[in-house]
C-alpha cells in the first residue's frame, strides 16, 4: 500500500513539475513575444512621426502653389483683358484709315461675282 502511494504521489509530482515548466515556458514566452511587439510599436511608431511631419510640410506646399496659381490665373486674366481690348482698338483704327483710304476688304459677295 505504502509503495502504490509512493508511485502515485511521483507521478503527481511529475504531473505537477511538467505542468510548472510548462507555464514558464509560456511566461517566457510571452514575455519575448511582448518585446518584439513593443519593439514593432516604437518602429511604426516613429515611421508615423516622420509621415506626419512629411504631410505637414506637403500640406504647406500645396496651400502655396495654391496661392501662386490663383495669382497666375489673375494676371494672366488681366494680361488676356489687356490684350483683348488692345486688339479691339486696333480693329478700330484698322477700321479707320481703311474706310479714310477708300480700301478694305471686299464685300463677301462681289467675291463670287
Amino acid at each position: 500500500m505504502e509503495a502504490a502511494l509512493l508511485t502515485m504521489n511521483a507521478a503527481l509530482l511529475t504531473i505537477v513539475a511538467a505542468t510548472f515548466v510548462a507555464v514558464l515556458g509560456s511566461i517566457y514566452e510571452q514575455r519575448r513575444e511582448g518585446t518584439k511587439t513593443r519593439d514593432k510599436l516604437d518602429e511604426t511608431n516613429g515611421a508615423l512621426q516622420e509621415l506626419t511631419s512629411r504631410t505637414t510640410v506637403l500640406e504647406a506646399s500645396h496651400q502655396h502653389l495654391l496661392q501662386d496659381f490663383a495669382e497666375h490665373r489673375r494676371i494672366t486674366e488681366k494680361n488676356h483683358n489687356e490684350v483683348t481690348g488692345s486688339l479691339a482698338d486696333a480693329r478700330e483704327r484698322l477700321a479707320r484709315i481703311e474706310g479714310h483710304l477708300g480700301i478694305g476688304l471686299p464685300p463677301p459677295n462681289a467675291t463670287e461675282s
